[in-house]
């Protein structure tokens, strides 16, 4: 399986070729329609410490699942978290965050590329979490890395274009959104006279809420009771800050933005067209973290990218797995949790986190994580489930799915917090635990995985 090759024994190649004429038409060779090639796909990398100094013998679990990596023609994951020096930065912490400050040092960038990865998404709830100062300097690390990354920019319309990764394989275009977002960091379009926002490429979800005849006459007469006025028989009621709409049932309907599908749609077109392989990623937390099957209108979606020209859709933030949906013979991973999730040794943090958990201006982050996650009792680090994940390794050939393989990975729920968060691949026990529970979750769209010697197993045909 080829991978990329370092760029010296690349350069003495190149120069052996061009000093034999004739020799480079000979030794050429084009990719054809049916090459076959895999795609390393994991969730999301919130890092905070190193990582690639476990990759030896005394790891051998790490080693081994690094191996797996970078072994594929290509490996993706999503980069939540800003990676910059806080000395050296020129700006500050927003006072809107996707939930936490989320800061790791530049180094991290660097153990993610030696573990293999080269296709990184950057379009989350974390994006502008340090503004647009700490997204530029996020992406700036990675181009002085040489990584491709998409799903931010400068305005919407460069947020919205991939990023291109030239493989021995073809050419992979990168192209990353979100759906769970910050208001702030939603990117904006240019015009002539007003620069563009920077941001990231934003997939705007509405819901509206609809009730039964009988609902809205009860939040009618809440209305009036709370001073508003009384509506139209069968029209829309307004309450407590909410609409609620005329419906066959009490429930709530969400839909994706028109304007949003379109632009975002009409770069995938153009994306399989520059492109060989188009990889789709969307970071969407909806319908929420304890979910573990996604909305309608996220698998009606993830099918139009698909039918526009994408080869998988990936989507990553709910931090737990989900299932894996085969269309049109393209895999959709509903989510891939995550894959480095080092969120207790974020440190610095800014004084809003700390006077959120009322904690004094000297409290330390020992005394914040103490007081978030009542000291291991609730939240992230009380559950196996945030803590157990795979590294997907789809084969194609060409732009269809051939073989699936799911290695399952252990990121260390038990361990101390110096050391939780840190992926391996799991012991035989949790690994089958964790491809039952995906193979479950995967069965409710047709999809039928099999444990095969650790990993879980999905062929086309079988």
């Amino acid at each position: 399986m080829l991978k990329r090759s370092p760029r010296c024994a690349l350069s003495c190649a190149a120069l052996a070729l061009v000093s034999a004429p004739g020799l480079l038409a000979q030794q050429v060779t084009v990719p054809g329609p049916d090459v076959r090639w895999t795609l390393a796909a994991v969730g999301d990398a919130i890092i905070t410490r190193r990582v690639a100094q476990f990759d030896h013998a005394a790891d051998p679990a790490f080693a081994a699942m690094t191996r797996v990596i970078r072994e594929a023609d290509a490996a993706a994951l999503n980069l939540e978290i800003n990676l910059f020096d806080m000395e050296m930065f020129e700006g500050w912490p927003e006072v809107e965050n996707g939930g936490a400050w989320e800061l790791g040092p530049p180094v991290a960038a660097h153990d993610l590329k030696e573990m293999g990865f080269d296709l990184f998404a950057r379009a989350n709830n974390h994006t502008t979490d340090y503004g647009v100062a700490g997204m530029r300097a996020t992406n700036r690390l990675l181009d002085e890395l040489g990584l491709v990354h998409a799903g931010t920019g400068e305005n919407l319309g460069w947020a919205s274009r991939p990023g291109y990764l030239e493989t021995t394989k073809g050419r992979i275009a990168l192209i990353g959104l979100a759906t769970t977002f910050t208001n702030m960091s939603r990117a904006g379009a240019a015009r002539p006279e007003v620069p563009g926002r920077p941001g990231l490429n934003a997939l705007r979800v509405t819901t509206r809420t609809e009730a039964t005849p009988a609902a809205l006459t009860q939040a009618a007469a809440l209305a009036v009771a709370l001073g508003g006025r009384q509506p139209e028989a069968g029209a829309a009621v307004r309450v407590a800050g909410a609409t609620l709409y005329p419906g066959p049932e009490n429930r709530a309907v969400s839909s994706v933005e028109p304007e949003d599908t379109a632009r975002i749609l009409r770069e995938i077109r153009n994306a399989a067209d520059q492109a060989d392989f188009v990889v789709v990623t969307s970071h969407s937390h909806e319908p929420g973290n304890s979910a573990t099957a996604p909305d309608e209108w996220m698998r009606e979606w993830a099918h139009a990218c698909i039918d526009a020209g994408a080869v998988v859709y990936m989507i990553h933030g709910p931090h737990q797995l989900r299932g894996v949906e085969i269309y049109k013979g393209r895999p959709i991973f509903y989510s891939l949790g995550n894959f480095v999730f080092q969120n207790e040794t974020i440190d610095p943090m800014p004084s809003d986190n700390y006077e959120g958990f009322d904690l004094p201006a000297t409290a330390l982050a020992k005394d914040l994580y103490d007081a978030r996650f009542r000291n291991g009792t609730t939240g992230f680090p009380s559950s196996p489930v945030w803590y157990e994940s795979v590294v997907a390794l789809p084969t194609f050939e060409g732009k269809e799915l051939v073989e699936l393989r799911l290695y399952p990975i252990d990121l260390g729920q038990t361990r101390p917090r110096s050391q939780r968060g840190t992926p391996r691949l799991a012991d035989a026990e949790t690994g089958r635990k964790i491809i039952d529970r995906m193979a479950q979750q995967s069965a409710a769209f047709g999809t039928v995985i099999r444990y095969e010697a650790g990993v879980g197993v999905w062929r086309r045909g079988s």
